[in-house]
């Protein structure tokens, strides 16, 4: 396809239909939706080798990692003939932020999607549940559990909400953008929405990124996405392709887990 591609976003918290945006956006043959991208990590790779490196230290070159940067992107997307490159990505993370700022080509759009943080951890539970190699079992195996003082459930909530893991990571990041006031540039979609109200809240992406709106079929689409979910031990990224239905989680939680983190929507829902 003919003419400069533009490159938006979208981002959110796990377990929030972030396979299923994808999924119906590639239904439009003008747009290539991504799965988890790994342009995050190459930026900070790059970054984090100019900052340690002491031969750039010595002879620094600053307009020709400029350069670099700002190439990046519309590189790494050479060979896709899609018109709109719509990528997920960690992108609202302070660093990550102030990085796609700096180096997207037009103007910077970024779609977040939230849901309940007590269905979050659910979901992360069901998984711990029909599959004993996902990665939180074994993290939780690794443990010295002569030392633990919570059971299995609730030190797997535990795991799940770790500062270090990614759930933390988004909510620390939309903490930081509503803080600074910057979350009114950003498209929250909740979960719940985007599963019982797919067409209304389809629409209104579209309408974000100001991209002319597509038919799309909600009862029949294939999921062009490859992941390698061998790595996490779970099939965390499958998509029922007949129909968008909202997936109920036979998980009860113990009330000190939703003591302990029912607080946390407020930073998403206030």
């Amino acid at each position: 396809m003919s003419g400069v591609k533009k490159y938006f976003y979208f981002t959110g918290l796990p377990r929030c239909g972030n396979t299923l945006l994808s999924t119906i956006l590639n239904q439009n043959s003008n747009i290539y939706a991504t799965g988890h991208s790994f342009l995050p990590d190459l930026f900070f790779s790059i970054k984090n080798s100019e900052q340690n490196s002491v031969r750039f230290k010595n002879y620094p070159c600053e307009n020709n990692l400029k350069n670099i940067y700002k190439n990046i992107i519309p590189n790494y997307y050479k060979d896709n003939n899609s018109k709109y490159i719509i990528e997920r990505g960690d992108w609202i993370t302070p660093y990550n932020f102030n990085v796609i700022k700096e180096n997207v080509p037009n103007k910077l759009k970024i779609v977040i999607l939230v849901r309940d943080v007590l269905e979050i951890i659910k979901s992360f539970l069901k998984l711990c549940k029909n599959n004993p190699n996902f990665f939180i079992n074994k993290m939780y195996e690794s443990l010295d559990h002569t030392t633990l003082f919570t059971d299995e459930i609730e030190t797997k909530c535990d795991l799940i909400m770790d500062k270090d893991q990614y759930v933390n990571t988004m909510l620390f990041s939309i903490y930081q953008l509503k803080k600074n006031k910057q979350i009114k540039d950003f498209l929250i979609i909740d979960y719940n929405d985007l599963v019982k109200n797919y067409k209304t809240t389809i629409d209104k992406i579209y309408d974000y990124y100001e991209i002319p709106t597509f038919n799309h079929n909600f009862n029949n689409f294939k999921d062009k996405l490859i992941y390698n979910d061998l790595v996490l031990g779970a099939d965390m990224h499958k998509v029922r392709t007949d129909k968008i239905k909202k997936l109920d989680n036979d998980i009860i939680l113990p009330q000190n887990v939703i003591n302990k983190y029912k607080h946390l929507n407020s930073i998403l829902f206030d």
